[in-house]
């Protein structure tokens, strides 16, 4: 029987390496009887095919109902024409969609239903990591004006970051064959696409397409402290409701900023120790049973912790001037970049409060349409 791999993520660890390689390489996989299909509907901008994002937002109801047919009906017709033995979807928000949605079996059914054998791979790396990433990558979003330990004492408990429980619904859909692999791999120096490529069996048939330098690929770089907060406090003037199109543009822009300068050489590390230990103490028993079911071996054995760093968070802390005038720098050269303007402190102040206190009353209640809490 044919295979077919779903890379679920996690959100935040490499999937965008894997994406633009498997992008790059597409002209080239039909010779060594892969495929990468392009799903994204007609008419879509330049680069939705990098990844199968509009599959999965087809299918968990951020688009229209009309979209998740079209949506199916474009896979179902690929999967029926392809001569391919073996197709990839990779989306890496597939790992933190509601169970109840059922996505994992209509998955199955489709597969199963032009021969092809569901199998599921996983990137994982410490919880504390993913809040981390997470919070950096809030803020490169212009979403984030609480300092990492505020949004670590709202999210630790986040069924997020339970990877046990995440896989479950994919691992029953795929008949328990799920191949997971750590960001840092404890038992391997190799780098993470190799160890992909490697562990998912494809070493044979894409090895030969990737060069050493590709297989060391590394994209999608973190923001640094300064970045970081910069974006903090742009938020604070409400730019991301100024801004035409995703506010992810405004964060790269700080980044591009930043480095150009030579700023932020290392990513933002979150400064919250008391956190890091109730993390760990929290889903030290979800993280074992993850291991021995996928590696049969502990945790430890497996996932090797990022090299002990301190924590580079600006956000409460006395800043040095020069520091001070770096972030200065760039939200001024971002607000130039994208014209924006300052709303009056009268303006700011309600709106601000409407924000807080909606986006409390959500968390209070666990609110989301389609991700895991």
């Amino acid at each position: 029987m044919r295979r077919g791999i779903i890379h679920i993520g996690m959100p935040r660890t490499g999937s965008t390496s894997l994406q633009a390689v498997l992008t790059t390489l597409r002209p080239q996989l039909g010779g060594v009887g892969l495929l990468y299909p392009e799903l994204a509907p007609p008419g879509s901008p330049a680069g939705a095919d990098v990844n199968h994002q509009p599959l999965g937002e087809a299918l968990d109801g951020r688009r229209p109902a009309r979209e998740r047919a079209a949506a199916l009906a474009r896979l179902s017709g690929i999967l029926g024409s392809t001569r391919a033995d073996t197709v990839i979807l990779s989306y890496e928000d597939f790992a933190v969609q509601k169970p109840g949605l059922g996505i994992p079996r209509i998955v199955h059914d489709l597969f199963k239903a032009h021969g092809f054998r569901t199998e599921v791979a996983i990137v994982v790396k410490p919880q504390f990591e993913q809040l981390n990433s997470a919070y950096a990558h809030l803020a490169q979003l212009v979403r984030e004006t609480r300092t990492f330990r505020g949004f670590a004492r709202q999210t630790w408990r986040s069924g997020r970051l339970d990877y046990a429980a995440l896989i479950e619904p994919w691992r029953r859909a795929a008949d328990g064959r799920v191949t997971a692999i750590p960001l840092r791999d404890a038992r391997s120096e190799a780098p993470l696409l190799q160890r992909v490529v490697r562990d998912l069996g494809l070493a044979d048939r894409l090895f030969p397409l990737m060069s050493a330098e590709t297989q060391r690929l590394v994209t999608n770089r973190s923001p640094g402290p300064i970045a970081v907060e910069a974006a903090r406090r742009l938020r604070r003037l409400r730019v991301h409701r100024q801004v035409r199109g995703h506010s992810r543009r405004i964060g790269h822009v700080l980044d591009d900023a930043a480095w150009s300068r030579g700023l932020d050489p290392e990513p933002f590390r979150g400064e919250a120790p008391e956190m890091r230990a109730r993390v760990e103490a929290r889903y030290a028993l979800p993280n074992e049973r993850f291991a021995h079911a996928l590696w049969g071996v502990p945790w430890s054995a497996a996932v090797q912790q990022a090299p002990p760093r301190p924590p580079n968070e600006l956000a409460g802390h006395a800043i040095p001037p020069e520091t001070e005038a770096q972030i200065e720098t760039l939200m001024a050269e971002t607000v130039r970049h994208f014209g924006f303007r300052a709303p009056a402190p009268w303006q700011r102040v309600p709106a601000d409060l409407a924000e807080a206190a909606a986006e409390h009353l959500a968390r209070l209640v666990g609110y989301s349409r389609w991700r895991v809490p």
